[in-house]
């Protein structure tokens, strides 16, 4: 009940401290009878420093968006998240190469800034998908980078290029949930990791290199298993859908649970990975989680079985989106990126998932998911 509280203050001190900073996305709907939906339009920072992650480790960060998000969300008032600043800070440093591949893109900070690493001599690559054209702010996105002759290409086939990645110079890898829009941005709960690892950067370069060559989903050439990334306190390996047989991983972990799985999950049908985590609340695990409200009850959801099994699930009580798709298990590894746990992502979409073994950066999504779940159980008000 202690950490509970302490979290719960830690959110609190946040939402004192920060000015709301935009206008409702209306592109960001949410099918609930789809098993792939649309996607709509990240870990807790220590009070003394809402930049820093809790626990610092070499060469990795993780940002969540939730200690920075306001209800309701006002556009005149939005004021840019530690994630976001980062973000476009790496961006005006990069020297040579910024390669994104991400589903949605809208923000104008973010259009601008790619235009003025292309004038300064970046090559700038970006792959999307078509699906969100029809919004007129990622039209706009979208034609500006055109009109500077930055390499840009869309995914035009009915399964999504569902990844959020972006590989900066020789360095640097930002991966995760976010996209890179104003719903995910000022009212979605989302996490990004920043890593600073030659290895990464260059085998998510050749990620990009593929989708801009216009070979997208199965089409792909796969390089797993892909070299083992060592942190400080172990290490992770990642993988890119759909040609890695990624499910396998993600059961193959559940599955290995000693003490504990938590998750946090915007969609989630994936029967292999519902049916290992209840063998695990079988075995007397502690399971737990809370999935997106919206697609609770879409087709496939995953929360009958697993609410009909006892599993202590939770509806989520962000009155937007909570568009998370994390695992932690036994307090020390986490299983995020892109990849809902759905047979799309498996089998048809281009994503990226990281298991990372690590209780250094367990305990910091532990923490997110801790304010997820306090939001869960007081959910937020937006009002009109």
């Amino acid at each position: 009940m202690l950490v509970i509280a302490v979290v719960l203050l830690i959110a609190l001190y946040f939402q004192q401290q920060i000015t709301p900073t935009s206008t409702p996305d209306s592109s960001d709907s949410v099918p609930t009878v789809d098993e792939n939906p649309v996607e709509p339009d990240a870990t807790g920072p220590t009070p003394s420093d809402p930049s820093a992650p809790i626990v610092p480790i070499k060469g990795v960060t993780l940002y969540s968006t939730t200690p920075f998000l306001v209800y309701p969300d006002v556009a005149a008032e939005r004021t840019k998240s530690p994630m976001y600043k980062a973000f476009l800070a790496d961006l005006a440093a990069a020297k040579s190469t910024i390669d994104i591949a991400v589903f949605d893109i809208d923000l104008p900070e973010l259009r601008d800034a790619l235009l003025a690493a292309d004038k300064r001599g970046v090559t700038v690559r970006v792959a999307y998908d078509d699906t969100n054209l029809t919004d007129a702010r990622v039209a706009q996105v979208i034609g500006a980078l055109q009109d500077a002759n930055i390499a840009v290409i869309a995914d035009e086939r009915e399964p999504f290029m569902h990844e959020k990645i972006a590989a900066i110079d020789d360095t640097i890898v930002w991966t995760g949930s976010w996209n890179m829009t104003f719903n995910d941005t000022y009212r979605n709960n989302n996490s990004m990791l920043r890593f600073v690892n030659r290895t990464m950067a260059e085998m998510y370069h050749q990620e990009v290199d593929q989708l801009m060559n216009g070979v997208f989903g199965v089409g792909k050439v796969g390089h797993a298993p892909y070299p083992t990334i060592d942190l400080p306190d172990g290490d992770l390996t990642y993988f890119f859908s759909p040609v890695d047989d990624i499910n396998k991983y993600v059961v193959a972990e559940i599955k290995a649970a000693k003490k504990s799985v938590r998750f946090m999950a915007f969609s989630y049908t994936d029967k292999a990975i519902s049916q290992a985590m209840i063998a695990a609340h079988n075995r007397n695990l502690l399971v737990q989680g809370v999935m997106e409200n919206q697609n609770v009850k879409g087709t496939g959801s995953a929360w009958p079985a697993l609410e009909s099994a006892g599993v202590d699930i939770l509806k989520d009580g962000n009155c937007y989106i909570m568009h998370h798709k994390t695992i932690i298990i036994d307090d020390a590894v986490v299983i995020t990126g892109s990849y809902n746990f759905t047979k799309s992502a498996e089998q048809s979409n281009d994503e990226n998932l990281l298991i990372i073994n690590s209780p250094s950066l367990a305990a910091q999504m532990i923490a997110e998911y801790k304010l997820v779940r306090a939001q869960a159980e007081q959910p937020t008000q937006c009002g009109k």
